[in-house]
């Protein structure tokens, strides 16, 4: 019992992560209320999550911060990009929607359902792979869009996860200030494997 109540005990330790993926989740609501900055907010709420709580490695408020600062540029940029193929592919729907008939009008709308999905499912590999690779825009798309398809089992996972937690809002609005961070921890138990995957060799060590 001293063990499991003690300051380093399993108790302590599990309300002190508790604690951390609250604060984190705030964290990430109030840098992204300029709706730009949602890309570099998401990045640093997954760094975080990752190394303060699931590594226990640094403080989570700073880690938080240190990414957010690093990726806040391309992070815009991702985001502009991402919101602007979602707003068009919506737009189109609408279209489609209101002038279309029949058959034909239904397929496209359907096409341009699946690719608001594809997008949507891309920008859960995208914002975590900005925490951790140092790539352009350009090639970090590139490896969310084919991440997409290349772990589908993964894929299902975290939309499984996504919806889940969005369905929870929708029932219960106030959650959406609570379940931010353990969302983000949930989808770092299958991220982090496919991460890891992409991540660059250790240079071999020379022979003397």
């Amino acid at each position: 019992m001293k063990g499991i109540f003690g300051f380093e005990g399993g108790f302590v330790n599990g309300c002190s992560a508790i604690f951390d993926l609250l604060v984190l989740g705030l964290l990430w609501i109030l840098c992204s209320l300029p709706v730009v900055t949602i890309g570099a907010s998401s990045a640093a709420l997954y760094y975080a999550v990752v190394k303060s709580v699931k590594k226990r490695n640094g403080y989570a408020v700073r880690e938080f911060f240190r990414s957010f600062r690093c990726n806040l540029a391309p992070g815009i940029v991702l985001t502009v990009i991402v919101l602007a193929v979602t707003f068009v592919l919506q737009l189109n729907i609408g279209i489609l929607n209101a002038k279309a008939d029949g058959y034909f009008g239904l397929f496209f709308i359907c096409v341009y359902a699946a690719a608001s999905v594809y997008v949507a499912l891309a920008a859960c590999y995208l914002f975590p792979a900005l925490s951790r690779f140092a790539m352009s825009p350009g090639w970090l798309l590139k490896l969310a869009l084919y991440m997409v398809v290349k772990y589908l089992g993964t894929t299902l996972a975290l939309a499984l996860i996504v919806v889940s937690a969005g369905a929870f809002i929708y029932r219960v609005p106030m959650l959406f200030f609570l379940l931010p961070g353990p969302t983000v921890w949930l989808i770092a138990e299958f991220m982090e494997r496919v991460l890891k995957k992409h991540e660059p060799e250790p240079e071999a060590e020379s022979e003397e």
